[in-house]
Parts: structure tokens; C-alpha cells; sequence
């Protein structure tokens, strides 16, 4: 048995955790403390530590709403109940779900300013004097790893940084490459690229000793603008831009839509979901969700915006 099945296995039967704002009470049902902290924050706008209030099985935790007089519950669901789940009141959201720009027409229309916001990015790019050069030796994975891709992940997301290890990303490269950003002549960011038939696939990406300024340089952007380059000489149709959170008012997946990315339209039930479920006598939790859309999946997995 592998442990994506020893993953669903357990999901059957999770730990709950509770916090709550001066406004709002939420609970967040599963195993995954990135996940966790990311959507009690997303929800109640602070960092307070949620509480531990037990172990439920999955089909307790409908219940919990009125029992525990939550606002919101957010649960991890195992595909062997996804089913159930999508029988009930609430929103099945994607964990993650993947962006991509189509870069199959002119550089000029992809960065026009009523399209996209690149036209910010290459003026940035100008500003800055950023330039950039593909690297494919071994050792710069290595490089990558501990200079840009572990520090930018550890200062900017803190408890909620999906880290991978270095044997990780060594796996990876071995069908990839690096394009590294540079600053008046010194490397101040890299990503990780790979590349399909008709995709190029931004994976990694890190900026130097996780500095902050190199981000208000532009240096994120040009990552993305420079693919985009690189991909049109390779003959690619789109860039793929990785995943993101599915609200989208989230930081991330406004910037990937500032810059033309769309989501794709299409999951399976493979995927990894979330159920959101609110308290239908919340006016806090109604107003929340109006506030802050979300992308989720009808039953036969096409994706919609809540907004609908």
C-alpha cells in the first residue's frame, strides 16, 4: 500500500483544531500544519495558535458547526469519502490548483498594460539592470537549494513553507534547468525550470538569502518574464507557473492573474480537496465568503469561482 492511500486511510479519522478571532470561529479538521495555519490565518487575519479539540471521524464533522458553534470548518478530505463530501452543503476546494499563461502569441501582447502587468515588470527590469542566463550543471542545483530556494521559502512563509529536500530537487533537475536572475552583474534569483512537449514549467523559485528588497526589485517578475522568453525560443504554447491557494484575493494567485495566468478548467478526483462549510445562520461567515471568493469544483470536477 502506497502512503498517498495510507494518507486517505487516515483521513478518515482526524484531528480537530479550533480558533477564534473577536469576530469569528473557525476549526480546521486534518493532519497538515502548513495547511492549517495558512487557512486560520487566511480566515481570522491573525496568528493566533489554534487549539487542539479532538480526534472526529469524517462523518462527524458536519456536526461540529451547530455542537461547537463555529463559523467556518475547513476539513481535509480522503478520496475514498470525496463522495460524501460533494453530497453536502459547503465548497470543495482544490488544495492547490495549477495557473498557466498562454505564451503562444507576440511578447507584445502578452505584456500590453491592459492585459497583464508586465509592463510594470519590464520597467522594473530596466530599473534594476536585471539580465539572465540558463545554467544546467549539477552543482547549481546544490547552489540553488541552500542560497535561494530554502531561505526565500523559510523567511517568506514561516510555518506554512512547503519545503522539499535537496534529493527532491536533484530528482527534479535531472530534466531541468535553472534560469538565474541577475542584478548588475550578481545573481539575486533562480528557478527551477522543466519542460514538456508544449509547456514550460516554472517549479522552484528563490531569491538571495530570501532578501526581500531583491522581491520589490522585480526580480519575481522577471523570473516569470524571462521564461516566457525562453519558452517562445523553445516553441512552447504556455507557461505553466506552478500552483497556488484557491481564494482569489490570496497574494500569490493575485499576482500569477496580474500577469495573465488562468486556472486550468479541469481537476479529477485524484486531486487533493478541502471542504469549507459555513454555519447558514452566520452573517460573519456569509459576509466572509462573499468578501473573499473561491475557486472550487462542481461534481464532475470543472472548476468555478464561488462568486458564481
Amino acid at each position: 500500500m502506497n502512503k498517498d492511500w495510507l494518507k486517505h486511510l487516515a483521513r478518515l479519522y482526524m484531528p480537530v483544531y479550533q480558533c477564534e478571532s473577536e469576530t469569528m470561529k473557525v476549526a480546521y479538521a486534518g493532519y497538515s500544519s502548513i495547511k492549517k495555519y495558512y487557512f486560520i490565518r487566511r480566515l481570522l487575519k491573525n496568528d493566533n495558535r489554534p487549539t487542539f479539540v479532538g480526534m472526529k471521524c469524517y462523518w462527524q464533522l458536519p456536526g461540529l458547526i451547530k455542537s461547537n458553534k463555529l463559523d467556518i470548518l475547513i476539513s481535509e478530505i480522503s478520496m475514498i469519502v470525496l463522495d460524501n463530501f460533494q453530497k453536502k452543503n459547503g465548497y470543495i476546494i482544490p488544495e492547490w490548483i495549477t495557473m498557466k499563461i498562454n505564451i503562444d502569441r507576440p511578447l507584445s501582447e502578452i505584456c500590453h498594460r491592459s492585459l497583464s502587468d508586465f509592463s510594470d515588470v519590464m520597467r522594473k527590469i530596466r530599473k534594476y539592470s536585471l539580465t539572465y542566463e540558463l545554467l544546467h550543471n549539477k552543482e547549481s542545483v546544490d547552489h540553488f537549494y541552500n542560497n535561494f530556494y530554502l531561505p526565500y521559502l523559510i523567511k517568506r512563509h514561516g510555518v506554512e513553507a512547503m519545503i522539499e529536500s535537496l534529493d527532491t530537487l536533484r530528482n527534479v533537475s535531472r530534466t531541468s534547468f535553472i534560469i538565474a536572475i541577475k542584478e548588475n552583474g550578481l545573481t539575486v534569483g533562480a528557478a527551477l525550470v522543466g519542460k514538456t512537449t508544449e509547456s514550460l514549467l516554472l517549479t522552484r523559485l528563490g531569491l538571495l538569502d530570501g532578501n526581500d528588497e531583491y522581491r520589490r526589485h522585480g526580480v519575481i517578475g522577471a523570473i516569470y518574464y524571462f521564461c516566457i522568453v525562453e519558452g517562445q525560443k523553445m516553441g512552447c504554447k504556455y507557461l505553466d507557473v506552478g500552483g497556488t491557494r484557491p481564494f482569489l484575493y490570496d497574494g500569490l494567485t493575485k499576482f500569477k492573474i496580474g500577469l495573465g495566468a488562468e486556472f486550468i478548467t479541469k481537476l479529477t478526483k485524484y486531486n487533493q480537496y478541502l471542504w469549507l462549510v459555513a454555519d447558514e445562520n452566520s452573517a460573519i461567515a456569509a459576509e466572509y465568503i462573499k468578501n473573499n471568493p473561491l475557486i472550487c469544483v462542481n461534481k464532475d470536477f470543472s472548476v468555478i469561482s464561488s462568486e458564481i
